[in-house]
């Protein structure tokens, strides 16, 4: 009879340490950050945005995940659509220009001038250059030029990233 007491018990206890395990193996949401840029010639590098083509805006959307299971194997993937913009809307004539890069993404801590918190450093698979951000807050990161400053929008645009609500 004491064989089947001690039975429930040893369940119950790997039960409670199976549910201590399971959260760490489920990877967190992804975070989903969209802005709306200028098309000017530092996103347009970045981006490998041909030089010739009329381009206004950038519509971007960067999905940054994360595995805690195998540190720093974090991946991105960053949709945008480019071109002109079409009047009295918040679209692109001709629907614009659609593309995706992805790759792995690191963070540093900020040593430099400009305040915030971290930089985030987007490091596309194929030959494209590394893409910076600065973090502002939990819910904003920034768009760095190539020399690491702050990017300036205009009346228009700023190069903003805010940070989207995961259940939408």
């Amino acid at each position: 009879m004491k064989k089947y007491i001690l039975l429930p018990l040893l369940i119950s206890t790997i039960g409670a340490a199976i549910s201590w395990v399971t959260p760490d193996l489920i990877s967190p949401e992804p975070e989903i950050f969209a802005a709306a840029t200028p098309c000017d010639a530092v996103p347009r590098h970045l981006l490998a945005i041909p030089a010739n083509l009329d381009c206004e805006m950038i519509k971007w959307r960067l999905t940054l995940r994360r595995d805690p299971r195998n540190l720093g194997r974090d991946d991105f993937k960053l949709q945008y659509t480019y071109g002109m913009t079409k009047p009295g809307t918040q679209g692109f004539m001709n629907d614009g220009f659609s593309k995706e890069i992805s790759g792995k993404w690191v963070i540093f801590k900020n040593t430099g001038k400009t305040p915030g918190k971290q930089i985030f450093a987007l490091q596309p698979a194929a030959p494209e250059g590394t893409i910076t951000l600065l973090q502002m807050s939990d819910r904003m990161l920034h768009l760095l030029d190539t020399k690491g400053n702050l990017m300036i929008g205009n009346a228009g645009f700023s190069y903003t990233f805010n940070k989207q609500n995961a259940n939408l």
